[in-house]
């Protein structure tokens, strides 16, 4: 079940690293949400919407041979982990994901497919 996300106070507000595409910074105050605990994506690299990974995957079973079934499970897969949530989510979260999620039902390496996300 989706969370209807309320953030914190800013005096409730925690200090965490600062992330960026995987990469730590130094400490900044971040909200979070009071109902299910996750911290807010404050960071500039925001979320796309599934869409665009459904666009990408199109293009990869052009390239490579994959088979409707194959693409409903990676879609599938997608929408089970909250993919599309703008609260926590990052795009670097959701690149993560999605070659997961292609790794494990096509096995393609992130190399091959990688040119295509951007």
């Amino acid at each position: 079940m989706k969370c209807e996300h309320k953030s914190c106070g800013n005096k409730e507000k925690v200090w965490l690293p600062y992330t960026s595409r995987g990469t730590e910074y130094s400490l900044k105050s971040h909200p979070y949400c009071v109902h299910c605990g996750a911290v807010k994506n404050i960071s500039s690299d925001m979320p796309k919407r599934i869409g665009y990974y459904i666009n990408i995957l199109s293009r990869i079973r052009k390239n490579f041979r994959i088979s409707d079934v194959q693409a409903r499970l990676i879609i599938n897969e997608l929408i089970k982990e909250d993919f599309e949530d703008p609260y926590w989510t990052t795009g670097f979260a959701q690149e993560r994901m999605f070659l997961a999620a292609l790794k494990k039902y096509c096995n393609l390496s992130e190399q091959a497919v990688e040119p295509l996300l951007s």
